[in-house]
């Protein structure tokens, strides 16, 4: 099976007629029905049934449909591969926790740069859990997330440690307190970032839900911009990192330590599998930014 092949197939799996596919492809219809009745030639199965609707995939189609995606995105990787090993250059792609590597800042991608010349790095915003599914499937080098860590199946590094915050209007009734406490919350709107990341489930789920607080739940969302507008307009309370919280300063909101006698943050990891050996590239980047961090002041938050 081809590259070409995997793309008609898919191609003709979504659009569910040969028709559709020939336009999406930009070749003729004849060459799409061409290519699969080829492709059913070699797997010597029936890919699709015609019926007065159009084509029905077979039930052997559609368990071969998630391994052709796998497959056709690994020769796209490969090919990626191919066009940067012309311009000499490797790839460290970094899974990150939302708004981290902006908290690192465009100074960090120049610094890296011009250390690092020969190395592109590719950076992606997302959750702690598909931050680390990405390492284990191999999609990226690392993953920057919150702890803690398993050392199983991980290897990580240390990279600063941020606290809970909540960030609110500064007329609002707990505004003038020097730290908020879970209990404080009680009876307050309230806005995070979301059941995928660890902040929502362990400060939310465990702080507020099962010990029964009475509080109105407006939206999980990692989006700063909507999470300042429902702070400034309708009063709402943002619950996360304090890493997050000095990233867009407002002169309308403040942020206070979310204070817990057992419990008030969670160390910030660079993560990577552990049966993975690193690149030199990989091995670049993880010294760079080790060092990187404490020269810069960024191996710990400060809440102005």
């Amino acid at each position: 099976m081809n590259q070409k092949q995997m793309e008609y197939f898919i191609e003709v799996y979504r659009q569910g007629n040969m028709q559709g596919a020939a336009d999406r492809l930009y070749v003729s219809r004849q060459g799409v029905s061409k290519m699969i009745k080829t492709l059913e030639e070699e797997l010597g199965q029936l890919l699709f049934i015609r019926n007065p609707h159009g084509l029905v995939p077979t039930d052997y189609a559609t368990a071969l449909l998630p391994h052709v995606q796998r497959l056709l995105e690994e020769y796209r990787s490969i090919a990626g591969m191919s066009t940067l090993a012309s311009q000499s250059k490797s790839v460290v792609t970094v899974y990150a926790l939302d708004h981290i590597l902006a908290y690192f800042g465009s100074q960090f991608l120049w610094d890296f740069h011009l250390v690092c010349p020969d190395v592109l790095l590719s950076t992606v915003d997302t959750t702690d859990d598909a931050a680390l599914k990405g390492v284990l499937e191999k999609q990226c080098n690392f993953a920057i997330v919150t702890g803690g860590i398993d050392q199983n199946r991980f290897c990580g590094e240390p990279l600063f440690f941020s606290r809970y915050c909540a960030r609110l209007h500064r007329e609002h009734p707990l505004a003038g307190r020097e730290k908020i406490a879970y209990e404080d919350l009680e009876g307050m709107r309230i806005v995070s970032k979301g059941r995928a990341y660890h902040c929502f489930r362990h400060n939310i789920d465990k702080y507020i839900l099962l010990p029964g607080l009475n509080v109105e739940l407006v939206a999980e969302t990692a989006d700063e911009m909507l999470i300042a507008d429902l702070i400034l307009r309708h009063q709402a309370v943002n619950l996360g990192y304090d890493y997050a919280a000095v990233l867009n300063p407002h002169p309308d909101i403040v942020a206070k330590p979310l204070a817990d006698k057992d419990d008030n943050g969670q160390t910030v990891y660079l993560v990577w599998d552990k049966t993975t050996v690193l690149t030199q590239a990989s091995q670049k980047f993880r010294s760079f930014l080790l060092d990187w961090l404490p020269k810069n002041g960024k191996d710990k938050v400060c809440l102005a």
